[in-house]
């Protein structure tokens, strides 16, 4: 079996304190340590489409619920895990970049709808069509039953933690 960064963390704690229970340690450390390299992999293709990840979590939002790619703000923000003013400041910085437009809700005339512009739309499915493509490598280390199996208990895991945070 090969060795990671954790299991020389692990090791480090076992000397200094011995009876501390690292299993946490052990789950938790290792999904911190691959989301920053996945994040860093994300951000290194999102790049090359002068996109960021922020940007990159708002089009595909529009995009994946379908035509005519369009959203509230409200939507978007629980979409997003953003707050109300993070959602507007990402709105105006997407809208200067004629990626999306906002417009007066033609159902509800207090509210707005953001939608995907036609540059917006070709951006937003060359990058999750390109990021799709691009993270598949990264889990070339498992086989797919592996992959699976992994899923699964990601999925499990995530799951309990909303659960915990009451957070839906």
């Amino acid at each position: 079996m090969e060795f990671d960064y954790i299991d020389e963390v692990v090791a480090e704690w076992a000397e200094e304190l011995p009876d501390l229970d690292t299993s946490g340690l052990q789950i938790g450390g290792r999904i911190a340590v691959l989301e920053r390299h996945l994040s860093q992999r994300i951000d290194r293709y999102l790049s090359e489409l002068n996109l960021q990840i922020w940007g990159f979590d708002v089009l595909a939002s529009l995009f994946r619920s379908g035509p005519p790619y369009t959203q509230t703000p409200t939507r978007l923000m629980r979409n997003c895990f953003l707050s109300s003013g993070a959602v507007t400041n990402r709105l105006k910085r997407l809208e200067a970049q004629n990626l999306i437009v906002r417009r007066q809700d033609t159902h509800d005339k207090r509210s707005v709808a953001v939608t995907l512009t036609p540059e917006g739309e070709k951006l937003a499915r060359k990058a999750i069509e390109g990021r799709t493509e691009f993270m598949r490598p990264t889990f070339d280390g498992l086989s797919s039953e592996e992959q699976d199996d992994l899923t699964v208990l990601l999925r499990k895991l995530l799951v309990h933690i909303q659960k915990m945070e009451d957070w839906n």
